[in-house]
């Protein structure tokens, strides 16, 4: 005879309805950083060496085009963080609307200055999705699945980076042109659009002010210090990663696409992964941790030069990059919890100075020396410092 009453059953339903509903609330966000991130930033990494064979643009006025775009991201964070609580929601789908267009309009211009307004926004755009969204999510989850969703939230930058190398090799393959590969991913996140309606706005906070606990402002002003060089760490490969991949190997026309892929792919499961590690040791830890390896991916094509080299890199930079972003935001809500807004926008807008600066730096490293190492050796140089910078966090209790 089955004991169950039917009010357990009942009560059982509604919480597998609920757990289901903010399941499709975190892939609803995941799709959100496929369309700002994915497409909207980092779509410009597989596709800039089409851009280079087919206009103007060079190596060196790419990576100013990079570095506008991560103004953009900056400013975008700025604006981010002023954006009151009622209003995230609506902050948030304009950014998206504006994310779309200007990938559209990228496809639409053939020279410098209409693509830097088109990147500089567009990196305005990512930033208040980063910021805004990911406070909308994770703001919508309970405690004791913010931390599992949130990594499928996030999972959603590896899975739009897959999404735009294999957009950008099938249209290759087709002998089409940058163009359709900017018009082909502006049209794919327009339609993904609809399924975001099902984000909510942020809840009434429910503690009192007595209540709040005060903010770490010296274990936080650590973190933003580590994720300022992380942001300068990474940005070199995931600019300059397919220029590389057809640098070192002009006889090989799919090593870009292989390099990009292999960073989309190792990024989807990342989080997941770090999160256990982190489970087991600490957010700290797992951070550290990824920042070492990811400084190993950075560097990777210069002391292993090839399709290996570069293959290498791209696992390791896509298997981390997300997880230093996630692990970070992570760490940032945690060190002020009633202040998260604030503590994930100076975050963000930290990663963004770190972000103009490491393009900058490799362009006019690149132009001195001919030779992308000196900047990939820096960026990983950067990226050890920034593990460094953590070990204050040790005391911390999460």
């Amino acid at each position: 005879m089955n004991s169950t009453s039917p009010g357990s059953r009942q009560n059982g339903t509604v919480l597998m309805t609920t757990d289901r509903d903010h399941l499709l609330t975190a892939i609803a966000g995941a799709f959100s950083l496929v369309i700002a991130l994915g497409i909207g930033r980092f779509l410009f990494t597989p596709a800039l060496p089409d851009m280079i064979a087919e206009t103007s643009l060079t190596a060196i006025s790419g990576g100013y085009l990079a570095a506008i775009n991560y103004g953009g991201y900056l400013a975008g964070a700025m604006l981010a963080m002023a954006v009151p609580a009622h209003r995230a929601r609506t902050a948030f789908w304009l950014a998206l609307w504006a994310s779309v267009i200007t990938s559209l309009l990228m496809g639409l211009s053939t020279t410098f200055t209409p693509w830097a307004i088109n990147r500089f926004l567009a990196g305005v755009a990512s930033a208040i999705i980063m910021v805004n969204g990911s406070a909308l999510v994770l703001g919508a989850m309970p405690n004791h699945l913010r931390a599992r969703l949130g990594n499928i939230h996030y999972a959603g930058i590896g899975l739009g980076i897959s999404i735009a190398a294999l957009t950008v090799a099938l249209i290759e393959s087709l002998r089409g042109s940058y163009a359709t590969m900017w018009l082909a991913c502006g049209a794919l996140a327009l339609i993904l659009l609809p399924l975001l309606r099902r984000i909510p706005a942020l809840p009434h906070a429910k503690h009192s002010q007595h209540e709040r606990a005060p903010v770490n402002r010296s274990a936080l002003g650590f973190l933003i210090a580590s994720y300022t060089l992380a942001g300068f760490g990474y940005i070199t490969s995931t600019t300059y990663l397919p220029v590389i991949a057809k640098a070192q190997l002009p006889g090989l026309d799919s090593a870009a696409f292989y390099t990009w892929l292999a960073v989309g792919l190792a990024a989807v499961p990342a989080n997941l992964l770090w999160g256990k590690l982190a489970s087991h040791t600490s957010e700290r830890n797992a951070l550290m941790t990824a920042l070492v390896v990811q400084a190993l991916g950075v560097s990777a094509p210069a002391w292993l030069p090839g399709l290996t080299g570069l293959v290498v890199s791209g696992l390791l930079v896509g298997g981390t990059f997300t997880a230093v972003v996630a692990l970070s935001m992570y760490c940032g809500r945690q060190l002020a919890p009633h202040a998260a807004s604030a503590a994930l926008g100076a975050l963000t807008a930290c990663y963004g100075v770190g972000q103009i600066l490491g393009p900058v730096v490799t362009a006019r490293l690149l132009e001195s020396s001919g030779s992308f190492a000196p900047g990939l050796l820096g960026a990983a140089a950067a990226l050890i410092g920034a593990s460094v910078l953590l070990v204050p966090l040790g005391k911390v209790r999460f």
